[in-house]
């Protein structure tokens, strides 16, 4: 079991994810870079006009407005995008495959301002800058997170590891020839890792309700990362899975040790 459970797999899935964010942000930021530098057209009257009215679209929209350079400057943005963002999310090639692409990246309304050639103005230029910063503040929680659980799975590892390097040990050993002292101590060394795994499960459960970090991402949050990094494996939430297996593990070689014990007074 030693190296082989959920848990030990699980710090592969944090490795890579770990990598992901780090290849997004570093496209997020070559991005932004390019869209700072593209220059952005003063919007006209009707533009003006347009931005006052209390709706989103229309507040990045500039719908109505003469062709000029700055449609030029839209496709220059989407060019970067499909060059930096796009490129690293892996989306295909298609018009709407990149509408899908951009609204998720850059909001619904953002994406259909760059599509229909609308205008490169100030507010639009403001709007594409703000929502990919929102985007880099959410993989820093994300990394936060990511931190927090390698950390959590480096320490309940090393006491998995402890746990099943003693039941390996003693796995040959035969009850029969073990005295009523050696049984005793037997029987309260697995109570005592049980207690542990016990309170390590609690301990889990507590991060995913966010009780555990005043200051951090909510339990929500929480829980709904960590489901979407293990995905890919054999369980969401790998060291509930394998705090729980071992602790079913530890009570079944109790009940064994407790036999042999009450047939020794």
């Amino acid at each position: 079991m030693t190296g082989a459970t959920a848990a030990h797999r699980a710090l592969e899935c944090i490795a890579e994810e770990w990598e992901t964010i780090a290849d997004r942000d570093a496209a997020l930021e070559t991005f932004t870079q390019r869209v700072r530098a593209i220059p952005a057209a003063q919007p006209t009257a009707l533009q003006a006009r347009q931005a006052a009215t209390p709706t989103a679209t229309q507040a990045i929209q500039v719908r109505g407005a003469a062709p000029s350079a700055s449609d030029d400057h839209c496709a220059s943005v989407r060019t970067a995008f499909d060059e930096t963002i796009r490129r690293h999310s892996g989306s295909g090639c298609e018009d709407e495959s990149r509408f899908e692409a951009m609204a998720t990246a850059l909001t619904d309304d953002i994406a259909a301002a760059l599509a229909t050639d609308t205008g490169w103005t100030p507010p639009l230029k403001a709007a594409v800058l703000e929502a990919v910063s929102t985007s880099r503040r959410e993989l820093t929680v994300r990394r936060e997170i990511l931190r927090e659980e390698r950390s959590t799975f480096e320490t309940a590892i090393a006491e998995v590891d402890e746990i099943v390097g003693w039941l390996q040990a003693t796995a040959d050993e035969s009850f029969l020839q073990c005295g009523f002292d050696d049984l005793q101590a037997k029987h309260e060394r697995l109570e005592a890792y049980r207690d542990r795994l016990e309170t390590r499960l609690n301990r889990r459960q507590a991060q995913f309700t966010g009780s555990l970090a005043r200051d951090g991402p909510s339990g929500t949050r929480y829980r709904s990362v960590v489901a979407s990094i293990y995905a890919s494996g054999s369980t969401r939430y790998p060291l509930l899975s394998t705090a729980t297996r071992l602790y079913g593990i530890c009570g079944s070689c109790q009940r064994t040790v407790r036999a042999h014990l009450t047939r020794r007074v």
